[in-house]
């Protein structure tokens, strides 16, 4: 105990690496054990299959909710931006022009796509921030650019929150 040292994690993977390198491990232990692997967790498999399609989630997506919600809605929310058939009423402004049917002037319509653009632009920057810090995608010893992810992140669920019901098409 008294000469014991600690190995750097840079060098533990790097031996790591060389031993996966070798003949053997490469063409029949790691396939092997990958195999095994895929056997064994093949009924897990199937049953978190069958979750997602019955109720669109599994138990294994519950143990990691933000994960899930991250990798889900960044798809969702720019298929949504690429192929909207309409803008929310809560993007047009009283001072640009509509009447009391709701009958827009193009003006007002390219302007609220606009704004329900941009908002809809915000959210998926933020998410994709929150990627990044999930994945640990950053110079995490950077205050600055950690503190702009966190506040992007959280303004993304911002407006996901105020827009929750605006966000179908």
């Amino acid at each position: 105990m008294d000469n014991e040292t600690f190995e750097l994690a840079e060098d533990v993977f790097t031996r790591w690496d060389e031993e996966d390198a070798k003949w053997y491990n490469k063409y029949f232990v790691i396939p092997f054990q990958t195999s095994i692997r895929a056997i064994k967790d093949f009924p897990s498999e199937v049953k978190w299959f069958y979750q997602r399609g019955s109720r669109g989630w599994s138990d294994r997506s519950a143990w990691s909710i933000d994960t899930w919600l991250v990798d889900n809605l960044i798809p969702m929310l720019e298929r949504l931006k690429n192929n909207k058939y309409g803008t929310p009423t809560s993007m047009y402004r009283d001072d640009e022009g509509y009447g009391t049917d709701l009958n827009f002037t193009e003006e007002a319509d390219r302007l609220a796509e606009q704004r329900w653009d941009n908002v809809l632009s915000e959210i998926i920057y933020g998410l994709k921030c929150a990627k990044k810090i999930q994945d640990l995608d950053y110079d995490y010893k950077e205050t600055e650019l950690t503190e702009m992810l966190n506040k992007s992140s959280k303004r993304s669920f911002e407006l996901i929150g105020k827009h929750l019901f605006s966000l179908w098409d």
